[in-house]
């Protein structure tokens, strides 16, 4: 998705227009568009010709264009027309069950944690009502990939399971929740190329948690900040080259150029030097290619888990004689991490745009963020 900066000034004049949902009858027409997002490409909202509404999820795992999975969301006991061949779920559901760490910070930030009975890998959430709450026996762990445990969830007596694709469809989990008859909504936040893609997603959540005025004005407020970040980047001197991840099982594998992390980095006023493959996936390089473009790194970013300079050259004695590690240019993403190794960067990060491109700013443009300390990020010493 291009940059957009006319899309700031779009947002604030057609955020105007739109709001939770009024009950009662309504005079638009089934289709006609409610919100179309600025920057995701996963979803949109459409009417219907009562106080109900549907979400469409567009693309709703990797590789799926032209898939789209339609959810009815119910309000003042309207039933889905006849023939309707999507979910059907009711407006500001009471429990839900979240099979990311990302659906957890939307939600939140919308002020409905307290709807999350279950979750999936919950020694990775840093929520702190959700820690607490798993340790009150309050929210569940029901478990993940082909490790589901489906008697917990069935147990829970969910409104709706957020669910997600990775490789592509879940479709284990998707036939078994429609087995059991729970509805699910895929959520593809994953998907987004663009950090601002990523944080649009709390409208989606917002339209079935019935509050999608708030959560418009909360990204809002998110995209007027990251957009006034971005702009004076385009102003700062030097550009400097940044390095991503490092070997895991032996295999390096940078990002694609239209990819979230790619897409921080460049409205941050850096350069990524593995820049060249117009693919939308993840590669493999070579071990050679891998300290070329290492050695011509002056920001290294993302070293899989390592937190210290003594652990990453512990993993690669090599990386020892490479000039960004000497001089001391790797960050990770790390600072708020849970005892297992999970990261708030991945969770609340993912709504957060504004803070993660202040974080990368400040990682490569030191002197323009005077007074500014890291929030996700940490500089290894």
């Amino acid at each position: 998705m291009q940059r957009i900066f006319g899309h700031i000034l779009l947002i604030v004049t057609s955020l105007l227009l739109v709001g939770c949902p009024a009950g009662g009858g309504s005079t638009v027409e089934w289709g006609e568009s409610l919100y179309e997002p600025h920057f995701s490409t996963g979803f949109e909202i459409v009417a219907t010709e009562g106080a109900s509404t549907v979400l469409r999820i567009l693309s709703p795992w990797p590789d799926s264009e032209g898939v789209v999975r339609e959810v009815f969301v119910a309000r003042d006991g309207e039933k889905a027309p006849e023939g309707f061949d999507g979910t059907v779920v009711q407006s500001s559901p009471d429990r839900v069950v979240v099979m990311s760490s990302s659906h957890i910070a939307f939600i939140d930030a919308l002020g409905a944690v307290e709807t999350i009975v279950g979750i999936s890998g919950s020694p990775y959430i840093s929520n702190h009502a959700i820690v607490e709450g798993v340790e009150r026996g309050a929210v569940r762990e029901v478990g993940y990939d082909a490790n589901i445990n489906y008697e917990v969830l069935a147990s829970l007596g969910a409104d709706v399971v957020f669910i997600y694709g990775t490789t592509g469809e879940n479709g284990a989990m998707s036939s078994k929740l429609e087995e059991l008859g729970i509805p699910y909504v895929y959520i593809s936040d994953h998907t987004e190329t663009t950090p601002l893609g990523k944080s649009e997603w709390v409208v989606a959540f917002g339209e079935i948690f019935d509050c999608r005025a708030e959560a418009v004005e909360l990204f809002e407020g998110i995209a007027e900040r990251y957009e006034g970040l971005r702009l004076r980047a385009l102003d700062f001197e030097g550009c400097p080259k940044v390095m991503l991840n490092s070997p895991y099982k032996d295999i390096w594998f940078v990002p694609a150029d239209d990819s979230y992390v790619v897409r921080l980095i460049e409205d941050a006023g850096g350069d990524y030097v593995c820049k060249g493959d117009k693919r939308r996936i993840s590669r493999p390089i070579s071990g050679e290619n891998a300290y070329l473009y290492l050695s011509q790194a002056d920001r290294w970013l993302h070293p899989n888990s390592a937190r210290t300079i003594a652990e990453l050259v512990g993993q690669n004695p090599k990386f020892a004689d490479v000039r960004v590690v000497r001089e001391r240019g790797v960050y990770n993403c790390t600072a708020l991490s849970t005892p297992a190794g999970g990261s708030d960067f991945w969770e609340s990060g993912a709504l957060r745009a504004d803070v993660v491109l202040a974080d990368m700013i400040k990682i490569l443009h030191p002197e323009e963020m005077d007074g500014y300390e890291l929030h996700y990020y940490e500089q290894l010493r």
